[in-house]
């Protein structure tokens, strides 16, 4: 995930960004601080990387949707209002729109976190994100956040709209609770030699198998089964 620092990687970087997102900024240096990490300027100015972008942005972007929900929505009560917003600027939604319009590939990271793996992406890329939406508001105003916003969003806002889930199974037993009721998670296969097994789990609440999941742990196979168990039991 991310770059190197070097001058034709961040200029191909603003370039494939402003296409993507359709807006052209007037000041590309707000860009480049949007995709750069703040390993890629220890010692430097707090201006150089995304740390203060992504604080304006988190605020921008939390307006722009309240905006555009309590518009869509004349009929919403405020509870569900709520919730949608809460769903859409979870730090899970950022980070998927975020590795759809690339913005993982752009992020520039310092020499101390080269190579970094999976730890650590989902909140590079949803704090990439947020400052990404704090340069476009403060290079181009309100009104061209709020296109911007809306292109990259799609549809996921409408009234059914439903963020992945940062901690399923956690979700998945407050809700099982709320009818007196327990998941239980069972590993029914393991595959691979000892130090590189892949686990499957299945999760069932009163008796029904709900999800199945694997993963590189019997933890991570769990929690892919929560989540998958997570869309069936809400529409129960």
């Amino acid at each position: 995930m991310g770059r190197s620092m070097d001058e034709p990687a961040i200029s191909a970087a603003v370039d494939a960004i402003e296409r993507i997102v359709g807006y052209r900024f007037v000041d590309t240096a707000l860009l480049e601080a949007a995709l750069t990490h703040p390993s890629a300027t220890e010692g430097v100015s707090a201006r150089n990387n995304y740390e203060r972008l992504e604080f304006l942005g988190d605020a921008v972007l939390s307006l722009v949707i309240v905006e555009t929900v309590f518009l869509r929505f004349p009929q919403m009560p405020e509870g569900d209002m709520t919730k949608l917003k809460i769903g859409l600027v979870a730090g899970t939604t950022q980070a998927q729109i975020a590795e759809e319009i690339g913005l993982g590939e752009m992020i520039l990271f310092g020499d101390s976190v080269k190579g970094p793996a999976d730890r650590g992406r989902a909140s590079a890329l949803e704090n990439a994100f947020e400052a990404l939406i704090g340069a476009i508001y403060v290079d181009g105003g309100l009104a061209t956040t709020r296109e911007v916003v809306s292109r990259a969003y799609g549809d996921r806002i409408r009234f059914d709209f439903r963020a992945i889930s940062e901690h399923p199974k956690s979700e998945l037993q407050e809700l099982a609770q709320a009818s007196g009721l327990a998941p239980e998670y069972s590993i029914v296969e393991t595959s691979g030699p000892p130090h590189d097994a892949t686990f499957t789990a299945q999760v069932s609440i009163d008796g029904t198998v709900l999800g199945q999941g694997v993963g590189r742990s019997k933890k991570e196979a769990e929690m892919a089964a929560a989540a998958q168990a997570l869309e069936v039991y809400k529409t129960k």
